[in-house]
């Protein structure tokens, strides 16, 4: 982690590295579990803001819509900072507008109002665009080129810890205490209500303390450590000139994506799951080991 040693790497001219600097390496895969986590907690804030505010099943959806919705208009432009930039400053961006909307939650509890939340959700969606877009290209690129698959699979192996954790964290610190809310609030006048949704909502705050710190440290650690630029460097002046593709033509073929739509189409209006009880929940952790819920497509520029 000391940047005044010589760098143990080689970067080629097409912006791979002669080998995997393993420090760098592990500090983004670390990254992979943090928007599984993300994801996980939404689920659960769901049922919890349902209760509540005493939403429909068509106004909870805003919750998935917002998340989504966060990824969607930013994954396109998060490509061109990198491009301009770093994949460095993209993480780090990502990483502070994550601890950003993870911040928000605090206000936002103690107002106890859905667009509050909504709108804390929607900025930890910006910081996943960025940090999607730029970690799964970044591990891509860490190393030599034969090897590039074997180092995003490896690390988007750690994505389904972060569904998991999400879920226990939810479970143990947001549920702790109030196994059946609904029934919970059956009988209680206006005035005991009020209160127990304002005990309910600063529970919403537990799980995204533990965030907090993790986030705070992974940005530490990104912003002291030497990165290696993972991006090409030299052109050949005699190849064709490469044409880049607009923004309109990525949109085009994004909306004619079948795939692209389908998915992103179901994230967007998912309603969230409902909790279980006994072996049906071990059965949820371990298909969540099996495949990780975040399906978006991810670009590569």
């Amino acid at each position: 982690m000391d940047t005044t040693k010589k760098q143990s790497w080689i970067q080629y001219a097409d912006g791979y590295l002669s080998k995997t600097p393993v420090w760098q390496y592990i500090l983004v895969s670390l990254i992979f579990p943090m928007w599984g986590m993300a994801a996980s907690l939404n689920d659960i804030l769901i049922t919890q803001f349902k209760t509540v505010f005493t939403l429909s099943d068509t106004a909870t959806a805003f919750v998935q819509s917002a998340f989504y919705g966060g990824y969607f208009l930013i994954a396109l432009p998060a490509s061109y900072i990198i491009r301009k930039t770093t994949y460095k400053s993209a993480i780090m961006i990502g990483l502070m507008f994550f601890i950003l909307g993870c911040g928000l939650f605090f206000p936002a509890s103690h107002m106890a109002t859905y667009g509050m939340f909504l709108a804390a959700i929607f900025v930890i969606a910006i910081g996943l665009s960025f940090l999607e877009t730029s970690c799964d290209t970044y591990v891509t690129m860490m190393g030599p080129k034969e090897s590039a698959n074997k180092r995003i699979n490896i690390s988007q192996t750690l994505i389904p810890f972060g569904d998991a954790a999400g879920i226990i964290l939810g479970k143990y610190l947001i549920f702790g205490g109030h196994e059946n809310m609904a029934a919970e609030v059956a009988g209680m006048s206006a005035a005991q209500k009020a209160a127990y949704n304002k005990e309910v909502l600063l529970l919403t705050l537990q799980p995204y303390k533990y965030i907090l710190l993790i986030l705070l440290v992974l940005l530490i650690l990104m912003a002291i450590t030497k990165m290696p630029l993972s991006k090409a460097t030299v052109k050949n002046e005699d190849a064709v000139a490469e044409k880049k593709t607009s923004l309109g033509e990525s949109l085009n073929y994004l909306f004619h994506n079948y795939r692209f739509m389908n998915q992103s189409g179901r994230n967007s209006f998912t309603l969230g799951f409902k909790r279980v009880s006994g072996p049906s929940r071990f059965g949820l952790l371990y298909g969540l080991f099996l495949a990780s819920p975040i399906t978006l497509p991810r670009t590569t520029w």
